[in-house]
């Protein structure tokens, strides 16, 4: 009976790590997110500048537009990170340009 109740244990535990990993493609909501980097980078500069209704919509928007593409939400959230990090990069790397890397890429923006 104990052997049961291990090897129960441990083939709940193999096929809840199979079902996670199976779950979650990182280079498809990488690709995704190098795709859509224009209404990510919206998304991101809303933030910084306090426009928390426009983002709500970019987010919604970028979250439709994953699904749309068969990801799951937890590829969406990931993109949407994935996305924003390279941008929050860009802006860190030059802090002398910010402000002007900042005008050039939310010209995009609407």
């Amino acid at each position: 009976m104990k052997q049961r109740v291990i090897l129960g244990g441990l083939l709940m535990l193999a096929a809840s790590t199979s079902v996670a990993n199976a779950g979650f493609n990182q280079s498809r909501a990488e690709k995704f997110a190098k795709k859509n980097e224009e209404h990510i980078t919206c998304y991101y500069l809303y933030g910084l500048t306090e426009q928390s209704g426009k983002q709500d919509i970019a987010r919604g928007i970028i979250t439709a537009m994953a699904y749309a593409k068969g990801m799951n939400k937890q590829e969406a959230v990931y993109a949407l990170g994935y996305g924003s990090g390279k941008i929050a990069a860009l802006l860190e790397a030059d802090p002398d340009h910010r402000e002007d890397l900042i005008q050039e890429h939310s010209k995009d923006c609407k």
